[in-house]
């Protein structure tokens, strides 16, 4: 008896406490790019991509916890965005992540009409480089443009293209209506690799990468004899900056919509009212 009698409170406290919360729908249209070896500069328009987000999140007070998906594309060049034209690589990959984050607002939104926010959480993102050789879309990690899966390089693996991320970042929402958001926001992603753009090493031995992966994958991994045919392979030379990892960010606008509380659709598309019955057991005579 006594047992019941605590799952029913429970139930009774966690009940009233989840109605007085808001579900919200957020979607953010914005643009996508991507900091790594083919690009110099921290924050950049430059190769900005159109990408798309939508969060589910459920408001407790200040808090929110945050479910989302984002989708976009990013690309780099050493020709527009390094002094490494020598290296002359270039890249360009889909990118489409999900995520649960935690987010807070700085002031609650029960009682102001705006408020920045932070929020941080984990997830996980696909991606699969690719570039164009002549008219050829040609995707890059099969190649092993750094010897990667090669014998003579046992510490070079092939990199995985569904990886682990961090998303964090911040932003601001107004309140139009208390059903009706809107807002900026910023995130990026902290990453656990370094071949985003598939250059992170040293160049290969060629003639190892030839005997393997073929011309193809020789041609790709230094083009700078595109630009100089004098130039030689530079097997062993760096290629890339493995000390730091890339990633990849988002600038977005965000509507918000906020569902109505006790309410739901009954089988003829009409609203009803959610009620909610729970029967306790009765105290012992």
């Amino acid at each position: 008896m006594f047992k019941s009698l605590i799952i029913c409170t429970v139930v009774l406290f966690v009940h009233t406490y989840v109605i007085a919360q808001d579900l919200s729908l957020q979607i953010s249209p914005g643009i996508m790019n991507y900091g790594g070896d083919l690009e110099n500069k921290v924050y950049t328009f430059q190769h900005a991509n159109f990408s798309v987000g939508a969060n589910l999140a459920y408001r407790v007070d200040k808090f929110s916890l945050r479910a989302g998906i984002t989708v976009g594309s990013i690309h780099g060049d050493d020709y527009t965005n390094t002094n490494y034209i020598r290296r002359n690589l270039d890249f360009s990959t889909g990118i489409f992540d999900a995520s649960l984050s935690l987010q807070y607002d700085l002031f609650s939104m029960d009682e102001h009409k705006f408020t920045p926010y932070v929020f941080a959480g984990i997830g996980a993102f696909h991606f699969n480089p690719y570039t164009y050789y002549g008219s050829q879309k040609v995707y890059l990690r099969p190649l092993g443009t750094e010897g990667q899966g090669l014998a003579l390089y046992p510490d070079r693996k092939l990199y995985s293209l569904t990886q682990f991320e961090m998303p964090y970042g911040i932003g601001f929402k107004y309140k139009l209506s208390d059903r009706v958001l809107i807002g900026l926001e910023f995130s990026s992603r902290f990453l656990f690799t370094d071949y985003l753009d598939d250059v992170s090493n040293r160049y290969p031995d060629e003639s190892e990468l030839f005997k393997q992966r073929g011309q193809l994958a020789v041609n790709l991994s230094f083009r700078g004899n595109e630009i100089d045919p004098s130039l030689p392979f530079p097997s062993g030379e760096r290629r890339g900056n493995p000390k730091r990892n890339d990633n990849y960010y988002t600038s977005s606008f965000s509507f918000m919509y906020v569902f109505p509380k006790h309410t739901n659709f009954n089988g003829s598309g009409g609203k009803q009212k959610r009620n909610f019955h729970l029967s306790c057991p009765k105290a012992m005579q």
